[in-house]
């Protein structure tokens, strides 16, 4: 099966943070399956990696998208904004079997909602933060159409779906309670 991953914020073992959808791709890769991760060249710990990249098999599409905690909020809205129409642009370059979507940001449901309607395909969801449930409640997103902006954000990206995956017991209850199911 070819798969298209998106994550905004892979890392290799090489770099800092979270390995988890370089170990889960791995492993989908040992298995058998083709795997396409787009995600970002946002730093310095990606400067040596350039278009596509082969990472133990997993094929790596690194867009050129600036990133940083010590942004302001606007232009890390900006950020998730610009991957996410990048990341749609490379993806409908690709022809994949299933598309499977991993947040946060919860904008990294654009490109996979736009790649499962335009390539006919699945699109599955996994919730790694409850957004925006969890910036709004404690008041980082302050803006009135942000918080107006992102159930509706979410909503898309639960029906448009085929399955969603939380991360959790209670990201599953608190999805549940939204009114979708986790299968």
């Amino acid at each position: 099966m070819k798969i298209l991953y998106l994550h905004q914020y892979f890392n290799t073992p090489d770099m800092p943070g979270s390995t988890r959808s370089f170990e889960l791709a791995k492993r989908l890769v040992e298995n058998g399956h083709q795997v396409f991760m787009i995600t970002t060249k946002r730093d310095s710990y990606q400067k040596k990696r350039n278009g596509w990249t082969l990472e133990k098999g997993i094929y790596a599409i690194w867009i050129p998208v600036l990133y940083s905690n010590n942004m302001g909020f606007l232009r890390r809205i900006l950020s998730f904004i610009l991957f996410s129409f990048r990341a749609a642009r490379v993806s409908l370059q690709l022809n994949n079997d299933v598309v499977f979507a991993t947040s946060t940001p919860l904008t990294i449901a654009i490109p996979a909602i736009i790649y499962s309607k335009i390539k006919h395909c699945p699109m599955v969801f996994e919730v790694r933060d409850l957004w925006p449930e969890i910036p709004i409640a404690v008041g980082a997103l302050k803006s009135v159409f942000l918080i107006k902006f992102a159930p509706i954000l979410e909503k898309l990206a639960y029906n448009n779906s085929k399955r969603d995956i939380a991360l959790s017991k209670g990201m599953q209850k608190s999805i549940v309670k939204t009114g979708y199911s986790v299968n």
